[in-house]
């Protein structure tokens, strides 16, 4: 504890809620300064680190100390400890007040303003600087004078590519430099902190290319300082942090300091204090954890009072962080559907859009999303609002009859005024969900003259989504195959990106293999038979789930000889789609010749259903049914549900006896 002794930190008490933990200890306990004090030349403040609990975390931050007179002094809540020692007394040490200018006249001050910004050059701003009282410069005046100094600077006639803007004026320039840190020491003694905050800020449009460390470090301190001890509101201490970023290597670091003047205030942040606070957090990355989290809770209690722009602010940062924090995300959903028909449709798309890149959906946003549709069905005016919808649904696998009859309905109607892109995105859902809506016959006819005259401005791994989207419907686009199959559509194929390439044409198989094996007026296959020999990704979960059930399936089967995992078949497309997980050959060792006997077990992930787990995808039916074709009985099992099971033996067994039984017949 002595080693501690020998500086004064100013630092406030964290509270980062009713359960959490203030800074570890009242004095030096809580400070890490005895192994690192890094002091600061033009104040006697230093670096150090803390640690802070909240809950059952515990970070280490930064922070900075104030060395003072030799010994620590703490302040808390606007109170040093000597003053809470004696204040059962009802004394307090009383705080030195740094304003000098009590009898400020507003009106000569503005007219001292006036009187700078009628200087056309910087050397009649120095020259009046020069012949003003010093009482008379006071901070609002000083500010000012910078402002215009940098303006001055920074006009076309007066920049220069030298280093030195003032090449031929060294006195000048040393005037320069003199001055400026004057004015800094006059802001710096302002009573009110919002004027060092408007300085540091103008410290980004400083273009000098002199020694500016001095004057800028110097505020740079003055603005931490008045940050540490909670004199500023919570949006001048984002102000204070985005001034800090922007002026590069001197103010960063800083930055990460500033996380003090927020989290002392967490109980009284207002919706747009949350807004303030999520802008600066792609600046910090130590006390980013602490941030959010204090946004977090905070919104947890104020969230009904956000406002549509702060909502999109807030998911914008989110996107931006890729941070998918299942609390702020339910949050903000529930906020979604309280004011779902409040929202324009603008406001709407972007939200939509958030929640989709963050893969985010729950029941609230489902319900909020159905409302929306059903209110408004045709009646929405941008086509791009009802793609982002379809899209979210697909990305989220949401399948809702509602959302996707209106859909149908709102392309067909809206088909002449959509864009390749919206076209693409309203009629995917379809397919890739499994879903045929009430007017299939409209809908397909709408497509099909569509496809037909904007052929061409498709890209073509778009049209093969299309395309395949149409075969997982078992509706089979009989009049595209030769625009498809020709040598121009396969040139767009190879102008894609390489790992692209390979993707579309792997389709462009699978595409060539149904049509062959479901559409009788097909006359293919197009495509040669890959003969080259691959190697398959398998997602490890199916694999354990194999070995999960080995055992039964041996017993159901007799041997081990009858049971072939990862089965790769034959004169189907080189794609993991058509590995069969497990085949279970009632008649012996399984062979490439197929009979009925022969059961192929396809074991689905959470992602081979729609979110609510009742329905299989439309790629996932369209592979069962394949197999079917090829001769197999295939038996569906839900990964989920074999791993649910997997303490009750007897359980599993009665499952899988239970599902093929169901296409035994």
């Amino acid at each position: 504890m002595s080693a501690l002794r020998s500086a004064t930190a100013v630092l406030p008490s964290v509270r980062l809620n009713s359960r959490a933990c203030n800074i570890l200890g009242q004095a030096a306990r809580q400070i890490s300064s005895s192994l690192l004090i890094q002091k600061d030349d033009s104040k006697n403040i230093g670096n150090t680190t803390i640690f802070v609990q909240d809950g059952t975390n515990i970070q280490e931050l930064p922070s900075i100390v104030q060395i003072i007179n030799g010994e620590f002094l703490m302040t808390s809540n606007g109170k040093t400890q000597a003053g809470k020692r004696i204040e059962g007394l009802g004394l307090e040490i009383p705080q030195v007040s740094k304003s000098l200018f009590k009898n400020i006249n507003f009106e000569e001050e503005q007219e001292m303003i006036l009187g700078f910004m009628r200087c056309q050059r910087v050397q009649e701003v120095f020259k009046l600087l020069e012949t003003c009282p010093e009482e008379e410069v006071t901070p609002a005046v000083a500010l000012n004078v910078i402002r215009r100094i940098f303006e001055l600077e920074n006009q076309k006639g007066h920049r220069t590519q030298s280093v030195n803007q003032y090449p031929d004026e060294a006195p000048v320039t040393f005037t320069r430099i003199a001055l400026m840190k004057r004015l800094v020491e006059i802001v710096c003694a302002s009573p009110d902190p919002q004027v060092v905050v408007d300085a540091l800020r103008s410290m980004s449009r400083d273009s000098y290319h002199g020694d500016k460390n001095s004057y800028v470090k110097k505020l740079c301190t003055e603005a931490i300082i008045l940050v540490t001890e909670g004199r500023l509101r919570v949006d001048q201490v984002c102000e204070v942090a985005k001034a800090f970023y922007n002026l590069g290597e001197i103010g960063s670091q800083n930055v990460e300091k500033v996380w003090v003047g927020i989290t002392d205030k967490a109980e009284d942040m207002k919706p747009s204090d949350l807004c303030n606070v999520m802008n600066i957090l792609p600046l910090v990355t130590q006390s980013r954890s602490a941030l959010y989290n204090v946004v977090e809770r905070r919104m947890g209690i104020i969230w009904y009072k956000l406002k549509a722009e702060d909502v999109i602010r807030i998911l914008h940062i989110l996107v931006q962080l890729k941070i998918t924090s299942v609390r702020m995300l339910s949050t903000l959903s529930r906020w979604t559907n309280l004011n779902i028909h409040m929202l324009t449709e603008g406001n709407l798309r972007w939200i939509v859009y958030s929640f989709m890149y963050l893969n985010y959906i729950d029941h609230t946003m489902q319900k909020a999303l159905t409302r929306f549709m059903k209110a408004k069905k045709s009646n929405i005016k941008d086509p791009s609002l009802v793609s982002v919808i379809m899209d979210y649904s697909v990305k989220t696998r949401f399948r809702s009859p509602e959302i996707l009859e209106i859909a149908a309905q709102y392309f067909v109607r809206k088909a002449d005024v959509l864009t390749v892109p919206q076209i693409s995105s309203m009629f995917k859902p379809f397919g890739l969900l499994y879903y045929e809506p009430k007017n299939a016959h409209d809908l397909f006819l709408t497509l099909e003259e569509l496809l037909e005259d904007k052929f061409v401005q498709f890209p073509s791994n778009t049209m093969i989504d299309m395309l395949l989207s149409c075969v997982y419907l078992k509706r089979y686009p009989v009049n595209f195959v030769k625009k498809v199959f020709n040598p121009y559509f396969f040139d767009k194929i190879h102008s894609l990106e390489s790992g692209e390439i390979r993707l579309t044409r792997t389709k462009l198989k699978v595409f060539d293999r149904a049509m062959t094996l479901e559409c009788p007026s097909y006359n293919g296959p197009m495509l040669p038979r890959d003969r080259s020999a691959k190697s398959f990704w398998r997602d490890a979960r199916v694999i354990r789930g194999v070995n999960l059930i080995q055992s039964i399936l041996i017993e159901i089967a007799g041997n081990a000889e009858r049971i072939t995992p990862s089965a790769i078949l034959p004169n189907f497309p080189g794609t993991e789609m058509y590995v069969v997980d497990c085949v279970l050959d009632m008649t012996g060792k399984f062979s490439l010749h197929l009979q009925q006997k022969k059961y192929a077990l396809l074991l689905h992930l959470p992602e081979h259903y729609t979110v609510d787990g009742e329905h299989l995808v439309g790629p996932q039916m369209m592979r069962t049914r394949h197999l079917q074709l090829a001769g197999f009985k295939v038996v569906s099992l839900s990964l989920d549900k074999l791993n649910k099971l997997r303490m009750y033996p007897d359980a599993l067994k009665g499952y899988i006896n239970e599902e093929m039984l169901k296409v035994s017949h």
